[in-house]
């Protein structure tokens, strides 16, 4: 019994080492981290919806402010491993991914890119309605806030430790809202302006680094 078991978990590890590997169906999953001893890091990147390999998807350092890499024909790029920091991986026309190395051994990390709206983010009005534009709705709300001292940036995921650290150095919070995206995107873009001129920098590009972006999927 004993030996099955552990035939079984050497099988898993075998088949989750493989780079072609497809993604689970139904699976929210977009990243896989693997440490199986090899020398450099090799990246994967998938389209999200067709598992097709994507080519020249940058993979970016924010740490040593540079791009280390971009993935040729089978959607594959190699860096040298022990990387510092955040992480992204970009391709135009897809939401990037921004991520972290769990341990300085990984050597395999296999990414889902989930491509963006073709519409370009164009909100869609009811005209036959008489309902208030969630964009101007958002601006009208966001200068609410700001004059009861309410800063926040609306978020789709729980904040990470890192990023409620930002949020408190910079004097505001995060707050999780599951609602209308064009809302939540025009509300952020209000508070990101103001932050900008608060701080006097490019507060968006600070989000970034920590990985945390306005567009969402």
């Amino acid at each position: 019994m004993k030996n099955l078991f552990l035939l079984t978990i050497l099988f898993v590890i075998i088949l989750f080492s493989v780079p072609s590997i497809c993604q689970p169906d139904n699976s929210d999953i977009q990243i896989i981290q693997l440490a199986t001893g090899k020398d450099k890091i090799t990246f994967t990147v998938f389209d999200y919806e067709t598992n097709e390999p994507l080519v020249g998807v940058a993979i970016y350092s924010f740490n040593l402010k540079k791009i280390l890499a971009t993935t040729d024909i089978d959607g594959a790029a190699i860096t040298e491993k022990e990387l510092k920091g955040n992480l992204e991986i970009s391709y135009i026309a897809y939401y990037p991914y921004c991520f972290r190395l769990f341990e300085n051994n990984i050597d395999s990390v296999i990414v889902w890119l989930k491509p963006e709206p073709l519409h370009f983010g164009f909100e869609i009005i009811d005209t036959t309605k008489r309902i208030e534009s969630p964009s101007i709705k958002a601006e009208s709300d966001a200068k609410l806030d700001l004059n009861e001292d309410k800063i926040h940036l609306l978020t789709t995921d729980q904040p990470s430790k890192e990023q409620i650290l930002f949020a408190k150095n910079h004097s505001f919070e995060f707050k999780v809202y599951e609602g209308n995206k064009y809302y939540r995107e025009a509300y952020n873009e209000f508070i990101i302006d103001y932050l900008n001129k608060k701080y006097e920098r490019n507060i968006e590009e600070d989000l970034r680094e920590i990985c945390w972006r306005n567009y969402q999927p």
